[in-house]
Formats: C-alpha cells, sequence, structure tokens
C-alpha cells in the first residue's frame, strides 16, 4: 500500500492538469464567488414623485434620487433601468414599485426604508443577532458552503476520473494480479489522494480566512479537520463511481446525481424550510455532514464535542464507502 500510495503522488507531481484542478482552481472559484457576494459600494436610484422635500434630502444619504414628472412614468424608468425603485406617496398610503425582485431593488427599499426610519417619530428598530453581525456580507456568512462544496467537488472529480484512467490503461487489472489486498489498493487510493485533498483544504481554508477575511469564532484546526473527512469521503465516492463508470465522461455524468442534490442540504435552504420533510434527506448526503459543523465553527465558535455527532456522521461514511469500494473490486479480482 505505501508503494502504491508514493506511486499516486509521484504520478500527481507529474501531472500538473490534475495539480491545478485540486490546488488551484479552488482558489480562483473561492475568489469569484467573493467578489460577487462581498461588499458592493452600489448606490440605488431612486426616482421619487411628489415626496416630501425632508425625506428626499434624507433619501439622498444612501441613494441617488431624481424626480419624475408623473407616477405614469414609472415603468419606463424601471424598464430602461434608469431607476431602480420608483417611490410615491397617495394620500397616506407610500407606494413603492421595482421593476423586479433582485439585488438592486432590495438595496433601493433598503435605502428608503433607512430614510424612514430618520424622520418618523417612532423608535427605531434594532436587529441583533446572537451570532455573527449585520455588517458581515452575505459570502462571509454563507462561506462554510462554499468551503464544503468546493472541498467535495474537486477532490469527488480528480479521483474519480483519475481512477478511471488506471481503469482503462490497465494499470488497476495489473495492480490487482499481484499479492496486494483489494483493501489495500482502496486504501492506498485514498491515502495518496488524501494527501493532496490534506493540502488542498488547508491552502483553500488559510486563503479563506487571511486574504478574503473570513471571520471564524471556533478553531480553524477543527474546520481543517472537517474538511479532510470531508474530502477523503470525497476520494472514495469517486472510486466508487469510477469503478462502475465506463469512462471519464460517465463520471461527469454523475455529478447532477450525486453532487448537485447534496449541495441543497448544505445550508443554502434551511433544511426545516423544506416540504414534505425531505429535508430530512441531509443525514444521506455526507457533504450535510461537512457543512453543519463548518458553520457550527465558523460562526458559534463551537468546540470538538459540539461538532462530535457530524464528525461521527464523516467516519461512518469513510468506513461504509470503505468496505463497498473494496467489494466492488471483486469484479476485477475475486480473492
Amino acid at each position: 500500500m505505501k508503494a502504491l500510495l508514493l506511486r499516486i503522488l509521484k504520478q500527481l507531481k507529474n501531472d500538473p492538469r490534475t495539480l491545478a484542478l485540486m490546488l488551484v482552481a479552488p482558489f480562483l472559484i473561492m475568489s469569484l464567488i467573493y467578489l460577487l457576494l462581498g461588499d458592493s459600494d452600489y448606490r440605488p436610484v431612486v426616482a421619487t414623485y411628489d415626496m416630501p422635500e425632508t425625506f428626499t434630502e434624507q433619501l439622498t444619504v444612501s441613494a441617488e434620487v431624481i424626480a419624475i414628472a408623473d407616477t405614469t412614468f414609472a415603468d419606463t424608468y424601471l424598464n430602461a433601468d434608469s431607476a431602480d425603485a420608483v417611490i410615491w406617496q397617495d394620500g397616506y398610503d407610500l407606494h413603492i414599485r421595482v421593476l423586479e425582485n433582485n439585488s438592486k431593488s432590495t438595496t433601493a427599499i433598503q435605502a428608503v426604508q433607512d430614510a424612514l426610519s430618520e424622520l418618523l417619530p417612532a423608535g427605531k428598530i434594532t436587529i441583533q443577532t446572537i451570532y455573527g453581525s449585520q455588517d458581515d456580507t452575505y459570502f462571509a456568512s454563507m462561506a462554510y458552503v462554499f468551503l464544503a462544496v468546493l472541498a467535495f467537488f474537486f477532490t469527488f472529480i480528480v479521483s474519480g476520473m483519475a481512477l478511471v484512467r488506471e481503469r482503462f490503461t490497465n494499470t488497476l487489472e495489473r495492480l490487482l494480479m499481484t499479492p496486494i489486498r483489494r483493501w489495500q489498493v482502496v486504501g492506498g487510493y485514498v491515502c495518496g489522494y488524501g494527501v493532496v485533498a490534506m493540502l488542498q483544504v488547508v491552502l483553500i481554508m488559510l486563503f479563506t480566512v487571511y486574504v478574503l477575511q473570513v471571520p471564524v469564532a471556533g478553531s480553524i484546526g477543527l474546520c481543517l479537520l472537517v474538511m479532510l473527512l470531508l474530502g477523503i469521503c470525497a476520494v472514495e465516492l469517486g472510486a466508487l463511481v469510477s469503478i462502475f463508470a465506463n469512462g471519464e465522461f460517465q463520471v461527469a455524468q454523475f455529478i447532477p446525481v450525486i453532487i448537485i442534490p447534496q449541495i441543497f442540504f448544505t445550508g443554502i435552504i434551511p433544511l426545516d424550510m423544506i416540504p414534505y420533510g425531505l429535508g430530512n434527506l441531509c443525514y444521506l448526503m455526507p457533504m450535510y455532514y461537512g457543512a453543519a459543523p463548518l458553520k457550527h465553527i465558523m460562526q458559534q465558535g463551537a468546540g470538538f464535542m459540539d461538532i462530535l455527532p457530524w464528525l461521527g456522521g464523516l467516519l461512518l461514511f469513510i468506513v461504509l464507502l470503505f468496505v463497498i469500494n473494496t467489494l466492488s473490486l471483486k469484479k476485477y479480482r475475486k480473492l
């Protein structure tokens, strides 16, 4: 098994494209997500009709304000992207019209609400959170999801396609002709790609925390442990898929079936909001057992004992997939 481990590491060292996919691509994607979901200095444009001057002056603090002559032009301004929202008053009623529900209209509505809260005599509403801060960006609040997905996705792809290539070059068959046991084959591949997965999670975690400035309330070491176990799960799942795939393209075809459904159970959608009790399917998803403890560590400062149930779930998946992979190799050699 040691010889197999060293061969895999040497093979990966001589394959820059695979190394780039595992070590460089996650940085690029994480940086892109950061730029898309990070802080924005965008000032919304709000068109007003017959609004009090005091309100208009207050609104200019957080938005660009333009005056329109009639509300009949509201749709024209919105469709032409000349305004993100149109606001007017009809008696005691306040009307806000937007083109659609998107981030720009949300920013414009927030600016209107801020202006109203400054002018109305009623007490201000203060929102407090137990964990995190109101100033956290959406990227920072959802970073645990992106870390789990990236750690799992690229490791799964690389390990799955690499093992398919080993099959079609008859490397696996020749290996199984030696006295090596099936579990040693699986262990060698898991250890080999696990080393690269460990390097991947260390680099992407340090990049996220120290370069992208994502706050971590708990231990970074615990985050690394969770991501490493998740990466090992991905290696074993990729190996299992490769055993039954008839080519590298078929490994990619498994992504919509195996990877994408898991993403919806990582916290993007609160599990208790998923109808028909389908949120309980999360317990069948390895990615859930990685994202959930990452959330508790990064946002709530959870310790080792707090995340132990999820770590147990990851270890159970690792053992189960290891056994299934070992048994599946019977189709190539019966011991």
